[in-house]
């Protein structure tokens, strides 16, 4: 909007530090880097070594975990090679997965599961996937043991071909530094689409001033273009390991 604010005021987050663990994981637990890019979302390396993380998440994390993908396409895809190569079984066995449909009955019948799933005593709880920008990701409430945990498998970036994205680029960058003050170029609307949509995903897993959770960002792009924005929201300390075989 172009809109000037000389006086700017920032509320600390209602959780104390030790209420939120957040880390970055760069790399799977074979040593395989996490990148969920054009290029390498696809391949066959970094959906397994995806889920090979998520293996242990699922071993380690109590009650609700959420899993978010950066699209419908990417999120089948990877379920799908999960199946065909024993994955899913291997995560299964500690927590049953549940999928984000894209039928609006179909979706609250999976919510209806999932919740008395996490509600049986005698489960470890259960896995919730979906997408950045979908139902979960924007507008349900996963407080207390709903969601204990949330994995971000990749930034949402908008299409970059898309005519909307390119138009709206090209008139940021054509705009920048017309009006006099300072204002956001195409590439860094581009950057925060995604920032936001992240940050609406892992505001799932904090609900109430007694809530408590993690967030675990598995994406090496996320250190650099999202560690601000959540710092900036709960001040917490990030943990990133920098080594094989610690997911």
């Amino acid at each position: 909007m172009q809109i000037p604010f000389p006086i700017r005021l920032e509320n600390p987050h209602v959780i104390e530090k030790h209420q939120v663990w957040i880390g970055t994981l760069s790399k799977g637990p074979d040593g395989v880097v996490l990148n969920s890019n054009y290029e390498t979302r696809f391949n066959a390396s970094y959906q397994s070594s995806l889920g090979n993380a998520i293996v242990n998440f699922a071993r380690i994390v109590p009650n609700g975990l959420l899993i978010f993908f950066p699209s419908y396409p990417v999120m089948e895809k990877c379920l799908e090679y999960w199946q065909i190569n024993n994955i899913w079984n291997r995560i299964t066995q500690y927590k049953q997965i549940f999928v984000e449909p894209r039928g609006k009955t179909a979706f609250y019948d999976a919510m209806d599961e999932f919740y008395e799933k996490i509600n049986d005593q005698s489960l470890n709880g259960a896995i919730f996937a979906a997408v950045c920008r979908g139902k979960v990701s924007e507008g349900l409430d996963f407080s207390d043991i709903n969601g204990r945990a949330v994995v971000i498998t990749g930034l949402p970036y908008p299409p970059r071909m898309d005519p909307k994205v390119i138009l709206k680029m090209q008139f940021l960058d054509e705009m920048k530094g017309k009006q006099g003050f300072m204002s956001l170029s195409g590439s860094e609307w581009y950057r925060q689409q995604a920032s936001r949509a992240v940050n609406q995903a892992i505001g799932r897993v904090i609900r109430h001033k007694q809530d408590y959770g993690a967030i675990m960002l598995c994406d090496t792009r996320s250190v650099n273009c999202i560690l601000l924005i959540i710092e900036s929201d709960f001040h917490p300390d990030v943990y990133t390991p920098n080594f094989p075989g610690q997911g």
